[in-house]
């Protein structure tokens, strides 16, 4: 079997909830608490849920645009998370997120086609 595209292991990301009090720690939100997948050459991953699961914020730490808090993301066996900045562009070149609100995320003044072009010249993979 071949090692997965996509791996990621317990993979948490916490968020800060609001202030520490002098006696009281700083309250937590867990939006990710121990995510574990993989994901082979040729799949496609959904990611379903109700509003606020988590969807969003998981996609986001795997593409680095989050941190995570703690766990590994593995992109054809390299941690990502050690990547350079030039090496996370070259590796988001191979992903692609597509948002879940059509009216943030598609410009009603593009053309279907200039939607589909436009990350492709901005990664500079347009023919």
């Amino acid at each position: 079997m071949n090692a997965p595209l996509l791996e990621v292991r317990a993979l948490h990301k916490h968020f800060a909830a609001g202030p520490a009090g002098w006696f009281k720690p700083q309250p937590v939100v867990r939006a990710l608490d121990g995510i574990n997948l993989q994901l082979q050459r040729g799949e496609v991953l959904a990611l379903v849920g109700e509003s606020g699961c988590g969807k969003s914020t998981l996609a986001l730490t795997i593409i680095g645009l989050e941190a995570a808090t703690h766990g590994t993301i593995l992109f054809d066996g390299e941690p990502m998370q050690r990547s350079n900045k030039a090496q996370l562009h070259a590796l988001r070149r191979q992903m692609q997120m597509i948002f879940q609100d059509p009216y943030e995320s598609l410009n009603p003044l593009m053309r279907v086609g200039e939607i589909v072009e436009e990350p492709l010249i901005v990664h500079g993979s347009a023919p």
